[in-house]
């Protein structure tokens, strides 16, 4: 799916979430959070918009590596950090994200989503192959 960026909304947004629209994890995630956060102003765009890497000023491999987040005031976040400030804009997941924040534990959520967004083509239920050897059998 590819569409182009734009702002329909009838008030300036709060930010806006880039999901891989592509695995079945991620949007199983947008369809599970996405009313939660678009009630506080987020929108939800597809990491596989045509100018998505240059509206967060990144390469193209910065943007598929995780989920991106932008603020309305130009901040951006990935990864796990963008989970957590996401969280601090709902009051009952607030304690999460700051929690997200800490040190020590800001390090291990980051090899849990790094492992996490690695493995993202799997986890929804379906894995792609993205790396096939098709050397031919020796004689």
């Amino acid at each position: 799916m590819t569409t182009e960026i734009t702002d329909t909304t009838a008030h300036k947004p709060s930010g806006w979430i880039f999901f891989d629209d592509e695995c079945r994890f991620c949007v199983a995630h947008r369809h599970r959070w996405g009313r939660i956060f678009e009630r506080r102003g987020f929108v939800w765009i597809p990491l596989q918009t045509l100018g998505a890497a240059e509206r967060l000023g990144i390469t193209e491999t910065q943007l598929h590596a995780e989920m991106w987040l932008q603020l309305a005031d130009g901040r951006k976040f990935s990864g796990v950090d963008a989970w957590g400030v996401e969280m601090r804009y709902v009051w009952w997941l607030w304690p999460l994200g700051v929690l997200f924040a800490l040190p020590g534990f800001n390090a291990a959520a980051r090899v849990l989503y790094r492992w996490i967004a690695e493995n993202r083509r799997c986890l929804g239920g379906a894995c792609s192959l993205s790396h096939v050897d098709h050397k031919s059998p020796k004689n």
